[in-house]
């Protein structure tokens, strides 16, 4: 990733800061409707596991500068996704309904470039958790 891509995601991240419990919750709604097999690896509470959703992607995005403490955060996450027995198509669905609820979130703010931008992050993120979650697996 660029560090103008860092930038983008982080400028854009902050503008859901003010209201993680709605964020999160967008993002599992629209997590649901893309893939329904997916909501029974989930708590009932999605109002809570939204907020923590929005607080682990927050400490994953400071990780995007390569910082190895937030890489193995993300392996331990990765890992633990595993007994929750989620698999790595799940991953993309992840990344799909992240994409909806941010273009839905900010709207015209949300540009072809920050699209671009997060796609390259999750990349990151999700590679660094499916190669723990296949190492676990294996």
């Amino acid at each position: 990733m660029t560090k103008e891509q860092i930038a983008l995601v982080r400028k854009s991240f902050d503008r859901l800061r003010p209201l993680p419990r709605g964020a999160g919750q967008d993002f599992y709604e629209t997590l649901f409707a893309l893939d329904p097999s997916l909501r029974p690896l989930f708590s009932t509470d999605i109002e809570n596991q939204g907020a923590m959703f929005v607080v682990a992607l927050g400490l994953a995005l400071k990780g995007l500068d390569a910082d190895a403490d937030v890489d193995s955060s993300l392996q331990e996450l990765g890992r633990r996704h595993v007994l929750y027995g989620a698999k790595d198509i799940h991953f993309d669905t992840f990344r799909e309904a992240l994409l909806c609820m941010f273009a839905q979130r900010l709207g015209p703010d949300f540009t072809p470039e920050t699209a671009e931008a997060w796609r390259a992050a999750l990349d990151r993120i999700s590679g660094v958790m499916k190669r723990a979650a296949s190492e676990a697996r294996g």
